[in-house]
């Protein structure tokens, strides 16, 4: 059974309960997408599989196969020709080279100077490959260009121009990360061309290092070599004025300063030493004059005490002194002996006192010696001093004249030694880049890449097939579960009728074929059991099947209403045409009276009487005639024999605008009265609601009202519709029935009321069903 786990038995408080609300579209959680793929996964693969199928179509058909070469390259800005003779200058030549200037030989290799240059020594111009033949566009191009502008290029110039251009395309320069290595990648349809491309092209670029380096160092020497004679005229120039003026005002210069200043400078240290010298002598001269005048001892000079013969006459007095002093303690005061003595003492002295006398004079000397040089030097110094004093401009002039004639040596020089650098460096240039790895011949082809061309194509289409499938989805307002049903209609959902398969139904029609030989086709009577259509009592014929336990769930509500309420009419109907309320009527009318309830049938769609042509195509009276009151409705009703379920047809007519009157009129009321006095239920198969007045007028005489909504077809906004319709008998309405419910797709909205969880159920009651 397909229905509600607890349904609410029916109160007296629903009568109060107001109309719906508009239905808003539910949120979609993680676990409603996956559900969303899974049921709509035809849109999801579609996508992928045509992205896929024209992927596969232009890799097998579009596509060109191209090879890639690599050669890779390393920028060294530290390198430096092998004639520089300055290892600082080698050393820090280049060495605050930044990410732009890598990035700047990277650009360079690319530039149309160099591959000019590859097209040329390749002679691309002859390939095919890079000067292939105009095709309709290129001609379409070239006869606006024409029109536009006269004077072209020649031929052969737009035919370098072309293969540059292509080859331009078919290459890509690309840096490795923060290194100064640099990778030259080039494209081609063979692959050894693409290894002879990538080689020419970094030979290109050497090349053309070379050829700049050249013509720099060539404009750089003519330029110097131009500076250089009017340099060497200036310091020849400055040297002569230097030698002119010294010549002019006798500034010879001898060791680097001129002759005056030299013999100053001599005079001047002479002076200092002389007047130290006569110092030194006045204070020995004064020190002996203070000594002569106080009468002291004039042998404690300095000059007595350092003299040799002084020290010696003082040996000897002190040896007569002691010998006296020895004679006088033997022999007395006046023994001959010691007046020889005392005679020898006298003369040792006099002898010191000379010789004192004689120092004294000496100092004297020395002082009037060393005044009279000091005197001649001052002299003199003041004679060269004065000189000099002269001469003093001179000097500042002739100072600024070699500073003047020094600069422009330096210059010269200076110019002289790049001019020679320059010079030299015309012979040897290195180019500031090597290669580190040549281009190999490359074995696989590098485009076009078919597995990711088809894994982008496959994952782009699933995401587009994805995309459809949430907006198709998110589009599709109909009505697939009884949760969206109960919600959009205010009303309990009280079951899902499954959908039964056309197989099954053919195979249980075939059952009928016995019962033909004995069925009279004109009869009026009901159709036998066996030959009325299989859908129309499913329910009865199979017990154990989920059709026959979403009917026994109608049924139990139904009764439970009867325990409140009494009823005695419902009518079942639907918002659109073609919704199963036909079968679903008559299931239900069938399942309640097989529990003994006198039930009347009535086919009240008297426009479209699908009941009457499924169970008595033949009936000559039915409702209109009972309402009109041309028939007695016990002679219009018909009796099913194996259920006791009582019918009442209804016959075709003509008039549409008659039926609607009939609907609104007391002659239908009284045709009801009649059957709720004389059967315990009325089942009313009605007419759709939303384009059909009639069944609304139905609605206004039933009890209650099931309303069946066809699965995955009936939209939201028509159900919705359909209670604003029926909101003046709101509080009639039992619930709604989904009728046709694919039980396989249903498990991808609402898994616990789709076969996958009722299925041992069912196959037990299939079981059961087959051994009956």
């Amino acid at each position: 059974m397909l229905q509600r786990s607890s349904d609410p038995p029916f109160t007296p408080d629903e009568a109060a309960t107001p109309a719906p609300a508009k239905w808003s579209q539910p949120t979609v959680d993680l676990r409603e997408m996956a559900r969303i793929l899974r049921r709509r996964w035809q849109l999801v693969a579609l996508p992928p599989a045509g992205l896929a199928g024209l992927a596969f179509f232009y890799l097998l058909f579009l596509s060109t196969t191209l090879y890639t070469a690599t050669s890779t390259v390393f920028v060294d800005p530290r390198r430096a020709t092998a004639i520089e003779s300055n290892q600082s200058q080698v050393e820090t030549s280049n060495y605050g080279t930044d990410d732009a200037s890598i990035d700047s030989e990277a650009l360079l290799i690319q530039s149309i100077a160099i591959l000019q240059r590859v097209v040329e020594k390749l002679k691309l111009t002859e390939d095919e490959e890079f000067n292939p033949p105009p095709k309709l566009l290129d001609h379409i191009k070239q006869l606006f260009r024409s029109s536009g502008s006269m004077g072209g290029p020649s031929a052969q110039d737009a035919a370098v121009a072309r293969a540059v251009d292509i080859l331009q395309r078919r290459m890509k320069v690309a840096r490795q990360g923060t290194t100064f290595l640099v990778d030259i990648n080039v494209n081609s349809v063979s692959p050894r061309k693409a290894a002879e491309l990538a080689n020419t092209i970094a030979d290109s670029y050497f090349d053309e290092q070379v050829r700049a380096k050249n013509d720099a160092t060539k404009i750089a020497s003519n330029w110097l070599n131009g500076q250089l004679d009017e340099l060497k005229s200036r310091v020849v120039a400055s040297e002569k004025a230097v030698e002119d003026y010294r010549a002019a005002n006798n500034l010879t210069v001898s060791q680097g300063v001129t002759v005056n200043d030299q013999q100053l400078t001599d005079l001047n240290n002479q002076l200092i030493a002389d007047r130290a010298q006569t110092a030194e002598s006045r204070a020995k001269y004064e020190q002996a004059q203070q000594l002569s005048k106080k009468g002291g001892d004039a042998g404690g000079i300095n000059a007595a005490i350092s003299s040799d013969v002084i020290a010696r006459l003082r040996t000897q007095y002190a040896d007569i002194a002691k010998n006296e002093a020895e004679l006088f303690s033997k022999y007395g005061p006046r023994h001959p002996s010691v007046a020889n003595v005392r005679a020898q003492l006298r003369d040792t002295q006099r002898l010191i006192d000379d010789e004192i006398k004689r120092i004294l004079q000496s100092t004297q000397h020395d002082y009037d010696v060393a005044r009279s040089r000091e005197a001649s030097l001052q002299q003199s110094f003041d004679q060269l001093q004065g000189v000099a004093n002269s001469s003093s401009q001179a000097q500042v002039r002739l100072r600024e004249l070699q500073r003047e004639a020094e600069a422009n040596r330096t210059l010269y020089e200076s110019y002289l030694a790049r001019y020679k650098e320059s010079t030299a460096q015309q012979s040897l240039q290195l180019p500031d880049s090597r290669v580190v790895t040549k281009a190999s011949i490359p074995i696989a082809p590098s485009s076009p890449k078919s597995m990711l061309v088809l894994g982008l194509a496959a994952i782009l289409g699933l995401g587009i097939g994805c995309v459809i499938a949430f907006l198709a989805d998110y589009m599709d307002g109909r009505v697939k579960t009884l949760e969206q049903a109960e919600e959009i209609a205010g009303v309990p959902a009280l079951a899902a009728v499954p959908l039964i398969s056309a197989g099954e139904l053919a195979g249980r029609a075939k059952l009928g074929r016995n019962e033909l030989g004995r069925y009279d086709p004109r009869a009026p009577i009901l159709l036998p059991a066996p030959l009325q259509p299989p859908l129309m009592r499913y329910a009865i014929a199979a017990p154990g099947t989920f059709f026959a336990e979403a009917i026994r769930a109608i049924r139990l509500a139904i009764q439970r209403t009867l325990r409140v309420q009494p009823i005695k009419v419902v009518l079942v109907t639907s918002a659109l045409e073609n919704e199963g309320k036909t079968t679903l009527a008559a299931n239900l009318a069938q399942s309640l009276a097989s529990l003994g309830i006198r039930t009347l049938l009535i086919d009240g769609d008297l426009r479209s009487p699908q009941l009457t042509r499924s169970l008595c195509p033949h009936a000559e009276t039915g409702l209109l005639e009972v309402a009109m009151g041309q028939v007695a409705p016990e002679r219009a009703i018909l009796t099913d024999s194996s259920t006791g379920l009582s019918i009442l047809p209804s016959t075709t007519i003509s008039r549409s605008e008659f039926v609607t009157e009939l609907m609104f009129s007391d002659r239908m009321v009284d045709v009801l009265d009649y059957c709720r006095h004389h059967y315990e239920l009325v089942v009313i198969d009605s007419p759709p609601l939303v384009p059909l007045v009639d069944g609304r007028a139905l609605a206004e005489l039933a009890d209650r009202i099931v309303l069946a909504l066809a699965w995955d077809q009936t939209p939201g906004e028509v159900l919705s519709h359909t209670m604003e319709l029926l909101s003046p008998v709101h509080d009639r309405i039992l619930g709604t029935v989904l009728t046709r419910v694919d039980l396989s797709r249903l498990r991808f909205y609402d898994y616990y009321q789709s076969s996958a969880y009722l299925k041992p159920y069912a196959t037990a009651g299939l079981r059961a069903e087959a051994a009956q």
